[in-house]
């Protein structure tokens, strides 16, 4: 009846906490899109195929931490409303909160393994065939006023666009010839054919300096300006010759995103001894900081894993989860297990 009774605690704090995060998340999320395909003309049914595909690296990344919290934070509250010390006096010891949430916590881990090793690179992807593939069939999306936009080698100012005709542009251009190529013009059109922008310019002067300080001005009544974006590449995904070119060492950085991968998704189990250390407390003579030591043990294992993922991925795989559910498991014994 207690481990009913403790699930039903650490479902009070877990629903409304990953609503809160994920929220805020997705919020970060659109606003990394939208940055992201800034250059491309997107409808708000792609706006949602783009954050379906970003959903399961940020869900990888939230459900950890969540369950990890919620866990702490929920023995945390019985602690302070002395209703751990009843259970206690009942016989209830702290391993039973260990054994409650164990379960739990196998699953949550491995439906993040699922996430960061299957869904992630799957979903990475189709994110990026989705912005090729719109870079290939649509315009470019030139705004107004707006300074820093490119197309190819090409900055691009616009003064205004109407009906898809452009107003008052302005390009500026240093290519690999070392010279500088200014341009300006009164109206212009782009079009789209396989991939090649052809940037059609009517009435307007080009300025051209070059390494031996000669300059040059040309007077055209029309120019057209081409680059080739690409062809989309479309691909599948084989996860396992993904992650195969990082076990076998052919690739450093798929070795630490594997790595990474693991770690932060079997953190919760690593931790599930500082579920008590954190929530277990005496309400006499104890304080609650227990979101203080919540936010300390996430950012500490998460700054170790960037930190030594990076420098030997393999050893931090193995080495650091011996070395946190060791020392976890002592501080348990040392503050909880001996006194309660």
């Amino acid at each position: 009846m207690y481990k009913k009774y403790f699930l039903w605690a650490f479902s009070q704090i877990f629903f409304p906490f990953f609503a809160v995060l994920f929220f805020v998340s997705s919020v970060i999320l659109l606003i990394t899109i939208a940055g992201s395909s800034y250059a491309i003309k997107l409808t708000f049914s792609d706006l949602a195929y783009l954050f379906l595909y970003s959903l399961p690296n940020t869900v990888s990344f939230i459900i950890p931490i969540t369950f990890f919290a919620s866990c702490a934070l929920a023995i945390s509250r019985l602690s302070y409303d002395y209703e751990m010390l009843v259970f206690f006096s009942l016989g209830v010891k702290p391993s039973v909160l260990i054994k409650t949430f164990l379960p739990l916590t196998v699953i949550v881990c491995f439906s993040s393994l699922v996430f960061s090793l299957g869904a992630v690179p799957v979903s990475k992807r189709a994110f990026d065939n989705f912005i090729e593939r719109k870079k290939v069939d649509v315009d470019i999306n030139l705004r107004a006023g707006e300074f820093g936009q490119k197309i190819g080698d090409w900055l691009v100012y616009v003064e205004s666009v109407e009906n898809r005709a452009y107003k008052n542009l302005v390009l500026f251009s240093i290519n690999r010839m070392a010279f500088e190529n200014f341009i300006s013009a009164k109206e212009g059109k782009i079009t789209n054919d396989g991939g090649i922008f052809a940037l059609t310019l009517y009435d307007g002067k080009s300025y051209i300096a070059q390494k031996d300080q000669q300059f040059r001005s040309v007077v055209f009544q029309e120019a057209k300006i081409k680059t080739r974006v690409g062809e989309a590449p479309l691909s599948g995904y084989d996860l396992v010759e993904y992650w195969s070119e990082g076990l076998s060492g052919e690739s450093h950085s798929k070795r630490r995103k594997f790595a990474k991968a693991i770690l932060m998704a079997i953190f919760p189990f690593l931790s599930l001894f500082l579920v008590p250390l954190i929530g277990v407390a005496n309400p006499r003579y104890h304080k609650n900081f227990s979101a203080f030591y919540i936010i300390c043990s996430v950012v500490l294992f998460f700054v170790l894993v960037q930190i030594f993922a990076d420098l030997a991925p393999f050893v931090t795989l193995v080495a650091l989860p011996v070395i946190w559910l060791v020392g976890s498991y002592g501080l348990y014994f040392w503050k909880i297990k001996s006194i309660y």
